[in-house]
């Protein structure tokens, strides 16, 4: 009776907290590729006022990516997403459309690594 009631413990408290812990690893993949588009949009632009605004959209999406990816426990993936929130802010301190394309590319590479880290963060943990 003792193992029976450990099992339903275990199975009522430890196994939610894994998904929790999943869904946190899937929001930041998410918030990376939403930070990637936004960055990627910023490098197609054909003037820096457009890609300002990308910019701005795609820092915001990188940093809910690095909360996430610390909620997860992924210290990888927030190291990228970090860097990818340092290119995006250089990018809109740019004072012209050059120099922001170059360091949204940056911050777009970035993102993608949070995208490619995250997934293999828990792979130790399982």
């Amino acid at each position: 009776m003792k193992i029976l009631n450990l099992i339903l413990f275990c199975g009522i408290f430890f196994i939610p907290l894994k998904m929790y812990s999943q869904s946190n690893c899937n929001m930041s993949v998410t918030y990376s590729e939403m930070a990637f588009e936004k960055f990627k949009n910023a490098y197609k632009s054909d003037n820096l006022d457009n890609a300002k605004i990308f910019i701005k959209k795609g820092v915001e999406d990188a940093e809910q990516a690095s909360a996430y990816a610390l909620i997860c426990d992924c210290p990888l993936a927030k190291n990228y997403a970090l860097n990818a929130v340092t290119f995006g802010i250089k990018a809109g301190k740019a004072d012209n459309l050059d120099d922001a394309k170059k360091q949204s590319k940056k911050a777009m590479d970035m993102s993608l690594d949070v995208m490619t880290a995250t997934p293999n963060c828990n792979q130790d943990k399982k």
